[in-house]
């Protein structure tokens, strides 16, 4: 059986490689119109609650998705692509 450091760092490896998936997948369905900025910023909200480090995280595509935003004239419901 593995130590409970191990398992620890196993489980952190495991959960970094799922919000960095979920991060990519809402900042792409963001980008392509197929998710509205607003429902972007509403699931990466949830994302920036686990913890400070997932908040920074987080940041960058917070920004992403109110650009969008401001590049679909204010509207964040807007869904171009869907």
């Amino acid at each position: 059986m593995s130590e409970p450091s191990e398992i620890e760092q196993e489980m952190r490896r495991r959960t970094l490689a799922v919000e960095g998936a979920m991060l990519m997948l809402i900042d792409g369905l963001a980008a392509r119109g197929t998710i509205s900025a607003d429902e972007a910023e509403d699931m990466l909200r949830v994302l920036a609650k686990g913890s400070e480090q997932s908040a920074v995280r987080v940041s960058s595509s917070l920004r992403i998705v109110k650009q969008l935003k401001r590049l679909r004239g204010g509207d964040g419901m807007v869904t171009p692509g869907a």
